[in-house]
């Protein structure tokens, strides 16, 4: 049984919440027909009644424990790619967002439909900031919706 308002998932024949974490104790699994599932897939098709195929079911607050049918939804890897953390080795802090050594400036691209789209290059990293952010409402704006402070 699931409950799309909890994220939980009660196993009907022994009454135990399933927690089994996967072997990088990241990801809750489900055994269903003899197959070993995500929960977060699991969860989706229990709660929409749609099959995500081929597509990725993402954890939009990154909680991979946290199946609640509101965390869940369908994306491309590339667009899945976009909810990951920033890199520890940033020097910006910032996907995206990058200094050019070899020119001294700063550059700030975004990747769509495969393609890498330089969309700043100049000497303000603010500047290169705020070009990715107004990259990532434009190309995808169902992912980043505009803000108040835009």
């Amino acid at each position: 049984m699931y409950n799309p308002d909890t994220g939980v998932l009660i196993n009907r024949n022994s009454g135990k919440v399933m927690q089994r974490l996967d072997s990088e104790g990241k990801y809750i699994q489900v055994d269903f027909l003899n197959q070993v599932w995500q929960a977060n897939r699991f969860c989706f098709y229990m709660g929409t009644k749609k099959n995500p195929g081929l597509i990725q079911v993402d954890h939009e607050d990154r909680d991979t424990t946290n199946n609640k049918l509101s965390n869940l939804r369908l994306l491309t890897n590339a667009e899945n790619q976009l909810n990951t953390k920033v890199r520890s080795d940033s020097k910006s802090g910032h996907k995206g967002v990058i200094f050019d050594k070899k020119g001294n400036k700063w550059r700030a691209y975004i990747t769509f439909e495969k393609k890498k789209i330089f969309v700043y290059r100049g000497d303000s990293e603010e500047e290169a900031i705020a070009a990715r952010k107004a990259a990532e409402r434009k190309y995808y704006p169902h992912l980043f919706p505009k803000t108040s402070d835009d």
